[in-house]
């Protein structure tokens, strides 16, 4: 086996060091700004340091990795700072470029992109940055359809499990030499949180396991002779792996409302074809715990809603959750999964939009939602002075499948009409 490359905290330590420089001396215009999608989640930061490292190392260009999280917000994904640590980089998160760490501007410092777990370049980065342009997009989400005569490559594969997947089957496929062992160690994390450790009937493609595959003998897991087997969904030290990453993933008890609407977002502007020159701009948060024991528990959940409304400027916020409900169990007697779905929508400022998301969500195949009572079911109610400036419905989600991946889309759909 060929020896590694440079290693991951070395690109990530001369990467940042390099870049705050350029910033600073007003030269970052040229450097590769390779990101994943603001959400933060470890499919998207491990592939955004592994195509960074891969652009800064092999292909000698000026790129650095940026975390689309602020650095104060790093700490609400566990599971983010349990592979870091995993793969040898310091929990500190120093090494990593924050999108704080940017001075304030009216525009970017840097016009050259590379997206990974998205395949759309945000407003933000564009803003009176005529020059923009995206390099590479390697993604499963569906396709925009955006950058195509700019990005090479282009890898947007629907399904596949993992993004990091599709960044390792690419790495294996443009690097001669071996990958450091921390990167593919960080790499593999991801894919098996994203595909809940490669469980068969689950999220994994064959992309997927051709990804774990080159990762594994390559990951700092790997001793002689650990992995003979080509199954790799059922070998011990993988199942152990997986299981303290969803352990630390589904941890939340120590976050308050406020932290789990911030935790794991993505925003959205959607322009309604029924009403001309609005854009409307929609919050999808993913919670890891159920409604039941958060909002009927939590006193400060309708304030903290509508203060995060107010602050991201939002019309709609669907909260989406998914956990294990301890309460039920499946036919293999472990806790049954479930999800739900609850929307708020501000009431006045679009007539009859409430009605429209309601109503296509009610009839959603994609989803099969069930209405829920906030009253009976969660055993709460907004207070009198929310519910006149708010429109509020929760729905179980019979298709337990279907993840924001497929929400998103959705709601955009029923909105722009």
């Amino acid at each position: 086996m060929a020896a590694p490359l440079n290693g991951l905290q070395e690109y990530l330590n001369d990467s940042k060091k390099g870049y705050v420089e350029a910033l600073e001396a007003g030269k970052a215009a040229e450097w590769v700004v390779v990101m994943g999608n603001e959400a933060g989640d470890l499919d998207s930061l491990a592939s955004a340091i592994a195509f960074g490292w891969y652009k800064n190392v092999v292909q000698n260009d000026q790129a650095v990795t940026l975390v689309q999280t602020s650095r104060c917000d790093l700490t609400l994904r566990a599971e983010n700072l349990y592979a870091l640590e995993l793969a040898g980089l310091s929990q500190s998160t120093q090494d990593l470029l924050c999108i704080d760490d940017i001075p304030a501007s009216t525009s970017f410092p840097s016009r050259r992109f590379a997206l990974v777990d998205h395949n759309r370049l945000q407003t933000r980065f564009v803003h009176n940055n005529a020059d923009a342009r995206v390099e590479a997009v390697i993604d499963h989400h569906e396709d925009e359809g955006a950058h195509k005569d700019t990005a090479d490559p282009r890898i947007v594969v629907v399904p596949t499990g993992s993004s990091a997947s599709l960044v390792a089957c690419f790495l294996s496929d443009k690097c001669t030499d071996d990958i450091p062992k921390e990167l593919a160690t960080l790499l593999l994390c991801a894919i098996l949180v994203d595909t809940n450790g490669l469980k068969p009937g689950g999220k994994a493609e064959p992309t997927d396991r051709q990804a774990v595959a080159y990762l594994v003998p390559r990951s700092l897991l790997a001793t002689p002779g650990s992995f003979v087997s080509p199954d790799f969904h059922d070998h011990p030290r993988l199942a152990e792996l997986s299981a303290a990453l969803q352990d630390k993933k589904g941890d939340v008890s120590h976050l308050g409302s406020r932290d789990l609407l911030r935790r794991d977002y993505k925003e959205y502007s959607f322009s309604p074809s029924w009403l001309a020159g609005r854009a409307i701009t929609v919050g999808l948060s993913t919670i890891p715990i159920g409604l039941h024991p958060w909002v009927s528990e939590d006193k400060q959940f309708w304030s903290a809603t509508e203060e995060y409304m107010t602050e991201r400027g939002l019309v709609v916020l669907g909260l989406l959750t998914s956990f294990r409900d301890d309460q039920k169990m499946n036919k293999h007697g472990k806790p049954k999964h479930r999800r739900e779905q609850l929307y708020v929508v501000r009431e006045g400022d679009v007539e009859g939009l409430a009605d429209r998301l309601f109503t296509g969500l009610k009839h959603a195949k994609e989803l099969d939602l069930k209405k829920r009572s906030l009253a009976d079911d969660y055993h709460t109610e907004p207070p009198l002075r929310f519910a006149q400036a708010y429109r509020v419905k929760a729905w179980e989600q019979a298709n337990t499948d279907a993840t924001r991946k497929i929400t998103a889309p959705l709601v955009k759909r029923i909105i722009e009409g």
